[in-house]
């Protein structure tokens, strides 16, 4: 009976976090739609309006950043779980560059590295106090992030990547826009991690196997998802992908419009999330929204027109995700191109 109770429970307590997650998928706020957002479609091909090839011995200044510091301001290590030190130029310790960033035969290499002496860094925490207000850590493992100079906007962002393996290691793929630290807008393009999933299971094939998918809004913690975790109800998109994706190059990619954004995996289609639905669920875009009919807004939505592209490679800690102590380091994500296509005008 005792055991039938903890079934019981287990069952009850999944399929309530299982209820939970779909109800977050979009939350129900409606509105009704009026004339300024009834774009009209556009049905042209997509044009290639960027390009960057990484021909070039070092990262291109002129096009790219890195960030202002060693962690991000106000970084929580528990809670965000990666203690990694990014190169940067203008902190303390400075590192050099090529220690993490190399640009080799076409390829740019975001290397993570297993540091033999542990990185003594101090950044800034709070910026509201002048000077800022600064703390300093140890940082086991070194990494690189890098941000493009120019904000894009609508269209289709591609890159042609191959991923490293090994446990607790962070690949990303993303875009954001801070809006002058008004609000916090992301699109996830891809993620790589390891970790516990909702039921506490560590589940190892995780590892380059399944990509995570999502868009954030006006807060960071505001997310929406596919609401899906393999067997088990949990928040977030993984896939349940069968590929190792570090075995080879792959081409990731997001098209992004006013109404809807479609994540690609070599031309395949392998999420969608869109910005409208009527109040029955259904997905709703230029071709089908109508004036003066009430929609459901999914409020975890992207509110602006202008993103900045970053990548990087962390490097995750706590909740046994750390890399073994058996792990090979250095490892790199290797970005062969990036690309920004947009519509070509009627």
């Amino acid at each position: 009976m005792k055991l039938l109770r903890s079934i019981s429970m287990f069952v009850f307590m999944v399929l309530t976090f299982a209820n939970a997650a779909f109800s977050q998928c979009f939350d129900d706020t409606y509105a009704t739609i009026t004339n300024k957002e009834l774009l009209p479609c556009n049905n042209q091909e997509w044009v290639l309006e960027y390009e960057e090839q990484f021909d070039g011995k070092e990262l291109n200044s002129n096009h790219w950043i890195l960030p202002y510091q060693g962690v991000l301001a106000g970084f929580n290590f528990e809670r965000d779980g990666s203690k990694v030190w990014y190169a940067n130029t203008n902190t303390h310790p400075k590192i050099p560059v090529s220690h993490n960033i190399v640009a080799q035969n076409g390829i740019l290499k975001l290397i993570a590295q297993k540091e033999t002496t542990p990185i003594d860094g101090s950044y800034v925490v709070d910026w509201s106090k002048t000077p800022p207000g600064r703390d300093s850590s140890s940082f086991l493992y070194s990494s690189a992030w890098i941000e493009s100079q120019r904000m894009f906007g609508y269209g289709k962002y591609e890159a042609r990547i191959k991923i490293p393996k090994g446990k607790g290691l962070w690949p990303a793929f993303w875009l954001f826009n801070g809006e002058n630290g008004k609000h916090n807008y992301e699109i996830d393009i891809f993620e790589f991690w390891n970790e516990y999933n909702c039921v506490g299971r560590y589940k190892k094939n995780r590892l380059s196997k399944n990509p995570h998918f999502t868009i954030h809004g006006d807060s960071i913690n505001r997310t929406s998802s596919q609401c899906a975790d393999d067997q088990y109800p949990c928040y977030g998109n993984w896939g349940n992908s069968k590929i190792d994706y570090s075995d080879d190059y792959h081409i990731y990619a997001v098209e992004w419009d006013y109404y809807k954004i479609i994540w690609t995996i070599d031309g395949e289609v392998v999420h969608s999330l869109y910005r409208f639905n009527s109040k029955n669920g259904t997905p709703t875009d230029c071709n089908t929204i109508r004036e003066g009919e009430e929609y459901k807004v999914n409020e975890s939505w992207p509110f602006t027109d202008q993103m900045q592209v970053r990548f990087n490679l962390g490097v995750q800690h706590g909740n046994e995700n750390d890399p073994n102590a058996s792990d090979d380091f250095p490892q790199a994500m290797e970005i062969d191109y990036f690309r920004f296509y947009q519509k070509g005008t009627n």
